[in-house]
């Protein structure tokens, strides 16, 4: 029996307005938009949540005006939902190991298909620091509840969530029910920042500095001869200092 998912923070109406067979995710066949992401690299911890947790969104509806909320779906990442151990940054940019680690990349792929579908942006946080998987000024991260990812559908159709996972690649599209009639381009400028190099008495905290980013990015929409420009975020991942051994007592 197909499991039915759909963002209900809608009117009845609005739900009811969409037909049965709609609701049961028949008549998706058109690719929206879609994003994919490398999974080389990742630990097999990292792995597991971020497929756990695409597991949990895979076939979310979203009907017209509907508000999706990484959080609302996947909800809290603890043991008793099968989420394990993996390394995530915490606030200080710092790796540490913890119960949903890897679900960020999720988040991140989800972001870039929203942004790529034109989709409106409610909610994104950047991390604290460059991540591997995709671009700085593209990423997104999820913090317990304080940080989520929400995005409204403007269209006056579904759209379906489609995520897949294979043994190197980590797919997210959006399906609907006709073809989009608007082409997206999304850019990013981007600005270096250089690390500062700190010099500490006998310290066995050494650190090799990198370089940070100040990134700009904006969504071009072009529709029937017209070009639209939207500023969507402007994101600073700052560098991390060049920790080095010297001076005095």
């Amino acid at each position: 029996m197909k499991t039915l998912k759909i963002i209900c923070s809608v009117l009845f109406l609005l739900i009811f307005a969409i037909p049965v067979n709609i609701l049961a995710g028949e008549g998706f066949t058109h690719i929206w938009s879609g994003f994919s992401t490398s999974l080389k690299g990742r630990s097999a911890q990292q792995r597991h949540n971020a497929e756990l947790a695409g597991q949990m969104i895979n076939g979310t509806i979203i009907p017209p005006g509907g508000i999706f909320s990484f959080n609302n779906i996947v909800g809290a990442r603890d043991r008793e939902k099968g989420f394990v151990e993996a390394p995530q940054y915490n606030p200080n940019g710092l790796l540490e190991d913890v119960p949903g680690g890897g679900i960020c990349q999720l988040a991140s792929t989800i972001y870039n298909a929203a942004l790529l579908g034109g989709l409106q942006i409610v909610e994104r946080h950047p991390h604290s620091r460059t991540i591997a998987t995709v671009p700085p000024g593209r990423d997104a991260t999820i913090a317990g509840w304080r940080k989520d990812l929400k995005f409204r559908n403007p269209f006056n159709q579904p759209l379906m969530i489609k995520i897949s996972c294979s043994t190197d690649r980590l797919d997210v599209s959006f399906r609907a029910l006709k073809e989009k009639d608007f082409e997206v381009e999304i850019t990013t400028d981007q600005s270096l920042l250089e690390p500062d190099t700190v010099v500490r008495y006998k310290t066995e905290k050494k650190q090799k500095g990198i370089k940070g980013f100040s990134t700009v990015t904006k969504r071009i929409i072009r529709k029937n001869g017209t070009e639209t420009v939207e500023l969507i975020s402007q994101d600073t991942y700052p560098a991390p200092s060049n920790i080095i051994e010297g001076g005095e007592e």
